[in-house]
């Protein structure tokens, strides 16, 4: 790891890259599943191209992985300069001067981690996470998001009452909606097909009148990361209740799903979207 920390960058996103290749070659499960993910999300297409995304999705992942462990040792403001471009700031401005704090919904797309430490070097952040599964690990990657990333912590289990904390506090709260956690969700469509969806952020904000806002970190085609903060989604504002989550949860679903198929190559496809199936459809 240290080795690593003293390549250049083009050299340790070369070795990334070589290295997500060759995961991606080794390992028939993830592989198995990353090709079936991408053959539900593009049903036309064909066996070549989904093995094309699916390769570059796995060199991409290793290139992101190699890129960043130097930032294991590097101060907040440093990591934060590598987003080099951003668009959008005026809309997460726009919904803290409302002093409700804001949610920011976001994907396992392009560099989350980058995301995160760029909006705490200009606003207060928190963010919510899944336990890591092995403890040491955990440790590790909260140490480094709370020291090098500016950002404090949430862990699922007891998140509502961080979140809720958080917001009072005019904080923002980055919330990862993309994957399914098989709990907590509701059916929306994704790539045409339903998928059980975090609904968390849409009953937060319907709950507190916090701002729901989107914001992504994606690669340009210069290789240089890029924050990209959309504007504010509106929320339902229905008669029925629950109506109102599924409707405000498919709308930011509506919005990473675009962002997905703008950098098709930058999610993780290897996670089963579409794992939990509605009642009386078969997986």
């Amino acid at each position: 790891m240290a080795a690593l920390g003293a390549c250049p960058q083009g050299i340790a996103a070369g070795l990334g890259r070589f290295f997500g290749a060759l995961v991606f070659a080794l390992a028939a499960k993830e592989r198995r599943k990353t090709l079936r993910q991408i053959e539900i999300g593009y049903p036309q297409s064909s066996p070549q191209e989904r093995l094309r995304l699916a390769r570059a999705v796995w060199a991409e992942l290793g290139r992101k992985i190699f890129e960043t462990v130097p930032w294991l040792h590097w101060p907040q403001a440093r990591i934060a300069a590598q987003a080099k471009r951003s668009t959008g700031w005026e809309h997460l401005d726009k919904a803290l001067a409302r002093g409700k704090g804001a949610l920011v919904v976001t994907a396992h797309l392009g560099h989350w981690e980058l995301l995160a430490a760029t909006l705490a070097s200009r606003v207060p952040v928190s963010a919510v996470a899944q336990k890591l599964y092995d403890p040491r690990f955990d440790a590790l990657m909260t140490r480094f998001r709370e020291k090098n990333l500016g950002v404090s912590m949430i862990k699922r289990g007891m998140a509502l009452r961080g979140i809720l904390e958080a917001l009072k506090a005019r904080k923002v709260v980055i919330m990862l909606c993309d994957q399914d956690s098989g709990k907590d969700g509701v059916f929306t469509p994704f790539f045409g097909k339903p998928a059980f969806t975090q609904s968390g952020a849409a009953r937060i904000a319907l709950k507190t009148g916090a701002a729901l806002v989107p914001a992504f970190m994606p690669r340009g085609a210069d290789g240089f990361f890029e924050l990209q903060v959309e504007k504010e989604i509106p929320l339902a504002q229905g008669a029925d209740p629950e109506k109102n989550v599924l409707e405000t949860t498919r709308r930011y679903t509506e919005v990473i799903e675009a962002q997905v198929r703008a950098y098709p190559d930058q999610w993780v496809w290897m996670h089963e979207r579409w794992k939990t199936r509605p009642p009386g459809e078969a997986s």
